[in-house]
């Protein structure tokens, strides 16, 4: 069956690098006593397998993210700080699904990627770090910090220097403890001898400031809590409440120092910069509005008379602020698509855009603006807008022959768009035969289109996979029903017949009874 280098990064494959991100699981080096080699083992197949595809997806998917959520709960000390991490991902990963749920690609896998990063997640990523700071308290607390605002990105230097958000939390540590990076390994006074243990950790942690390494997180957090039970040791303790947040920050610290590191190798440094950028623009627009939300709300708080009631208006007062930014930001998105479907090149007027930020904010309108100015500047290949209209044409011309479809692929190969549109012909060959219900010649070629157009169709794939799952029941394909039906639950798709009802057996044979005799040729 032919492949394809265009679509999204399967459900799967975003985890793996999730927990490459994390660093969680440990090396064989590492010294780790919370995660044993078989577990390790263990969940690498199944992550393997969901990665690939294989299996059943929703039960290992949801096993590979609890635990995560058990071993983040193991590493990070602070509480709040695994709720607020787990709030961050499960924003993320919704708009993820979204996005592959909705929106059809053109793009390589390499710039599909990239478009969910510029387009969905660095604005996801802000909303969600405002909220967990409002709800969490994400950074109120005494922490290394707060020397730094965006202490979680990487500072660009003269001469394409870059230093890590791992390197920067690693000195703060060692200045809020008081002490030189030798000091804080390896305590003691000069010329006192020094343990092999302390000596590997000085020189691993010199290697990962510099950035020639980047430890894994059972790793990096041994070494520190060493470090700081060598100064106990000593009778220099570090504050307990000072190595919480060091812990801490440095969990949050290698996973953006990982993900700015895959950024540099597979972009380049000046996308990195953009990313930094965008998301330090987005931030401090938010949070001119999330002052204004705190002057306004702090007269509220003083007049509460218990703990409990400003607890509750507090809670009550952030979800209605979110709701408030996020319907400022439909509003404003309405208006400017708008504009660009009736005048589709025409450039927003500074007036237009004075006036939207007046009435709704710098954030909810800088935000709308650099969305579509960067959708703007992912352009189709040439002739894809063209062919794909065509193919759209065919699929609902009940009259479609054969020779028709054989010349749309024809096209297709000579504009070098059989890859992109690699679903479309044999779902045009599939549809040709179910309106003859010719439903056994029809099945081979909707199974192939199936296979091709997971994380490529957007919107198109409800329309593809819930035929796709009839046909198998047409054919008394089992294996292939449970197969569409559970990839559909898997990546939030409906299924006809089934719908919100949970996916049992007796609801399946439900469904299959329905769809083996149903026709929707008047729907294709």
């Amino acid at each position: 069956m032919m492949t394809s280098t265009i679509g999204f990064a399967t459900h799967g494959e975003v985890l793996k690098q999730l927990y490459l991100a994390f660093g969680v699981l440990p090396r064989k080096e590492a010294r780790a006593e919370d995660f044993d080699e078989k577990d390790k083992k263990t969940l690498q197949r199944q992550l393997g397998r969901l990665a690939s595809e294989e299996g059943n997806l929703i039960e290992y998917y949801q096993k590979a993210v609890d635990t995560l959520r058990q071993l983040l709960g193991q590493y990070v000390p602070m509480p709040g700080y695994v709720e607020a991490i787990g709030t961050v991902l499960d924003d993320l990963e919704s708009a993820y699904a979204e996005l592959i749920q909705t929106e059809g690609t053109y793009l390589s896998r390499r710039d599909s990627f990239r478009y969910y990063m510029s387009i969905k997640a660095v604005p996801v990523l802000v909303l969600a770090l405002k909220r967990c700071r409002l709800l969490c308290g994400l950074g109120d607390g005494p922490g290394v910090w707060h020397d730094d605002t965006f202490w979680y990105l990487p500072t660009f230097e003269a001469g394409n220097k870059v230093t890590m958000p791992l390197a920067k939390v690693m000195r703060w540590a060692y200045t809020a403890s008081g002490l030189s990076q030798k000091q804080f390994h390896c305590p003691g006074k000069l010329g006192d001898v020094v343990s092999p243990a302390q000596q590997q950790n000085l020189d691993n942690a010199v290697n990962w400031a510099r950035g020639k390494a980047t430890p894994s997180l059972p790793a990096l957090l041994a070494n520190f809590k060493e470090s700081f039970a060598a100064q106990d040791a000593h009778e220099r303790p570090v504050d307990p409440t000072l190595q919480q947040s060091v812990l801490t920050a440095l969990v949050c610290a290698r996973v953006a120092t990982f993900v700015a590191k895959q950024i540099l190798d597979t972009y380049d440094a000046a996308y990195l910069k953009d990313v930094c950028a965008q998301i330090q623009q987005l931030t401090e627009l938010l949070e001119d509005e999330v002052q204004e939300f705190l002057r306004q709300l702090a007269p509220i708080m003083l007049r509460q008379t218990s703990a409990a009631q400003a607890v509750g208006i507090w809670l009550r007062a952030c979800a209605h602020h979110e709701r408030f930014v996020r319907g400022k930001l439909t509003q404003v998105a309405a208006t400017l698509v708008g504009l660009l479907q009736e005048e589709p090149q025409a450039p927003f007027s500074p007036e237009l855009l004075a006036e939207l930020t007046n009435k709704f904010g710098g954030f909810a309108v800088h935000a709308n603006v650099d969305r579509i100015t960067r959708q703007q500047a992912f352009v189709p290949p040439e002739g894809f807008a063209e062919l794909l209209a065509e193919g759209f044409q065919l699929r609902r011309k009940a009259t479609t022959r054969l020779d028709e479809i054989d010349a749309f692929e024809q096209s297709l190969v000579q504009m070098g768009l059989q890859e992109v549109l690699c679903w479309f012909v044999p779902w045009l060959r599939g549809i040709y035969h179910y309106r003859r219900e010719q439903f056994e010649a029809a099945y081979p070629y909707y199974e192939t289109a199936f296979d091709l157009a997971k994380y490529k169709a957007g919107r198109f794939q409800y329309d593809l996979v819930n035929q796709f799952v009839e046909l198998a029941a047409k054919n008394r394909k089992e294996n292939a029903f449970d197969k569409g039906i559970n990839w559909a639950l898997y990546i939030g798709l409906e299924i006809r017949w089934l719908r919100d009802k949970e996916p049992t057996q007796e609801n399946r044979d439900f469904v299959r009874a329905i769809m083996e005799r149903a026709n929707y040729a008047h729907q294709l």
